[in-house]
């Protein structure tokens, strides 16, 4: 399946090329739970991990992303249960877009991992650095998040954790653009969130391992910074813009 999909994608990179801009695949995710903490990074880092044709704002922030899914699909195929977990770097908001939190965030990102191989095979495919991997993370099925905690095993193991996430709230369906670079050009995912009102807010901690890339990008190997949490399904359309 994973080189099916391979070449496939290797394909509409060739009709990119020729035509500029080609959809690559959809993915959807259904009732899935989230949780995320955002906090300010190493300016002069995040700078040599993003191209420079991105501008970074002066205060330069990450998002620690994850998420697990009750079901899902890549194109017309079902995966089944899956989670997911994702670092990116935050990009200016677009003109004409809500900036985060309001809105989804304008995101380069570092990696985009799964614990479904079907849904990871699409990814790497198109060129986002990522893989199969453990994810631990288990929120409660019904009801607002109170309590985080997460692992995941990459990058030499990164841990998540937030409590009392208890403002209530009506997120509403919020668009999140991600964004990578590639030798046949920008990948580009649009990333369309349905929200419900289980949304909250907190503080949360993120803990990375010593020398890791996380921990360089962050400064230290504990750092604390808004946490968030909600449920909701997404429907991701990924496509690449063809080098000129």
């Amino acid at each position: 399946m994973k080189n099916t999909i391979g070449l496939g994608l290797l394909a509409a990179a060739h009709m990119g090329a020729m035509a500029g801009t080609t959809t690559l695949f959809e993915s959807t995710g259904t009732n899935c739970r989230d949780f995320a903490v955002v906090a300010p990074v190493d300016a002069k880092v995040a700078r040599s991990l993003v191209p420079a044709k991105y501008v970074l704002p002066k205060t330069v922030y990450g998002l620690v992303e994850l998420a697990t899914c009750d079901s899902g699909t890549v194109g017309q195929v079902s995966t089944g249960a899956f989670k997911i977990a994702e670092v990116g770097i935050m990009l200016p908001t677009a003109k004409g877009k809500a900036a985060f939190p309001l809105g989804g965030p304008n995101l380069y990102m570092l990696w985009l991992l799964d614990s479904d191989a079907q849904q990871s095979a699409a990814k790497v495919a198109a060129g986002y650095p990522g893989g199969v991997v453990g994810i631990e993370f288990e929120p409660p099925t019904t009801g607002l998040i109170r309590k985080q905690r997460a692992q995941v095993a990459y990058d030499g193991g990164y841990s998540m954790s937030g409590d009392d996430l208890t403002l209530k709230i009506n997120v509403g369906k919020k668009v999140t653009d991600q964004y990578v670079e590639t030798p046949a050009g920008t990948v580009h995912t649009v990333n369309v969130i349905d929200g419900s009102t289980e949304g909250g807010f907190s503080i949360g901690t993120m803990t990375f391992a010593p020398d890791s890339m996380l921990a360089k990008l962050f400064g230290k190997t504990k750092v604390s910074g808004l946490a968030f949490g909600g449920q909701g399904n997404y429907h991701n359309a990924t496509e690449l813009i063809a080098n000129p």
